[in-house]
């Protein structure tokens, strides 16, 4: 038990990953059976032996990865949690002033459902591209490391100002999944440190800002009228089922969504690359259109059309997002697999780097991208999920956080 237990410690992240290829599994052998099953191995053998080849090779060259984190110099001043504090407020300030204030707070004086949709659509299309970015970092990295570091530390003004001001800017943005986003590492860290009543308190939290954008996204609820058909837009989640109460469909919409359409869009793009669709030998990555000179395709767009035709028929608009190895499949085929394998691999092992003197916060930060890794690209998992800004973060507060703990 207690070898099982140093194990998990030692290797946490990859074996949420593997929990992760496992319900993508599940979805996989839905749709198609074992018809992929070789290309998988393709993936998840070599990442099982890249990961733990590496591994073995620096300990058993006595390598220690990031040592200076143990004896090196403080790499941070003793206030840049404050300026943390301060540049996450800031952010969200600057950006509500930028969309003219807060859409939530607006949405509720809309009387009709077509008017809260096209408020919604404005928030993104009147913002700049960089304000997208701003706003995402802040949303999936600086926002939830700073109430994490607030909560670590003991800093309840820190702590609780973030969390309403948090809170409001998730409801101003009117998106359900921000706040989950911004609690989830909270919610982690509270509920493996068994501390019950505050872990409630973050669902009540979260529970109420999305009561609350189900109160203003819904008019009819406020005395409105509701003036978009079903012929107008449909919920993805509840059109699994027609039948039976709406939270029931609810239920086995969001099961349907996250253990089941994760390995169908698996399926989707191994039917149809290279099919339907060519290898794009690199210009399936936005980075490397500088070095092939070639504009940049995003099968993700492209493919929508051909798996959710029901839709594109109609005018409809969307992606068709997939798992993180089908990007590197769709730009190299087999060999991308074994490409995308190493490259997962060597992240892992710099996570668990960085995270290895605390296994609940290593969870904590590390859980909701290595998820995420199920629907989009590595590269998006660092980046535009906050992969990178947190492991980067975590880096500079290594030290101090280390020694909140002991």
């Amino acid at each position: 038990m207690i070898k099982v237990k140093a194990f998990v410690k030692e290797h946490t992240l990859i074996l949420i990953y593997f929990t992760v290829f496992l319900i993508l599994l599940n979805g996989i052998f839905i749709y198609s059976g074992s018809k992929y099953i070789f290309e998988l191995s393709l993936f998840i053998f070599p990442l099982l032996t890249f990961y733990f080849g590496i591994n073995y090779f620096l300990k058993n060259k006595k390598i220690n990865l990031l040592k200076f984190f143990e004896k090196g110099k403080k790499l941070i001043p003793k206030w840049f949690d404050v300026f943390l504090f301060g540049l996450s407020i800031s952010l969200i300030i600057l950006h509500l002033i930028s969309v003219g204030g807060s859409p939530g707070l607006e949405g509720l004086w809309i009387d009709n459902s077509m008017d809260i949709a096209e408020l919604r659509r404005n928030i993104t299309a009147e913002s700049s591209a960089l304000w997208g970015y701003l706003s995402s970092f802040n949303i999936k990295a600086i926002l939830p490391f700073a109430l994490l570091l607030s909560l670590y530390k003991n800093k309840k003004i820190f702590f609780f100002t973030l969390l309403f001001i948090g809170s409001f800017y998730a409801f101003s943005l009117m998106q359900k999944s921000y706040i989950l986003t911004i609690l989830l590492p909270i919610f982690i860290y509270l509920a493996l440190n068994k501390k019950i009543l505050q872990s409630f308190g973050i669902i009540a939290t979260c529970l109420i800002v999305i009561f609350s954008l189900v109160y203003v996204t819904n008019p009819q609820m406020r005395g409105g009228i509701d003036n978009i058909t079903i012929e107008t837009i449909e919920d993805p989640l509840i059109e699994v089922t027609n039948s039976g109460p709406y939270f029931t469909r609810v239920v086995v919409g969001l099961y349907h969504r996250m253990f089941e359409v994760p390995g169908e869009m698996v399926v989707g793009w191994f039917d149809n690359i290279p099919e339907e669709k060519p290898f794009l030998y690199g210009e399936g990555y936005h980075f490397a259109k500088g070095i092939t000179g070639k504009e940049h395709r995003n099968y993700s767009l492209e493919l929508y059309p051909i798996l959710r035709p029901q839709y594109a028929e109609r005018g409809l608009q969307g992606s068709v997002n997939t798992a993180s190895f089908m990007y590197d499949y769709s730009n190299f085929g087999k060999i991308g697999m074994v490409l995308s394998a190493f490259l997962l691999a060597l992240i892992l092992i710099i996570a668990e780097s960085v995270f290895y003197n605390n296994f609940i916060l290593k969870i904590s930060f590390n859980f909701f991208p290595i998820f995420m890794l199920s629907s989009g690209a590595l590269t998006t998992a660092l980046f535009s999920n906050g992969w990178g800004p947190v492991i980067l973060l975590y880096f500079l507060f290594s030290i101090e956080l280390k020694s909140s703990n002991e």
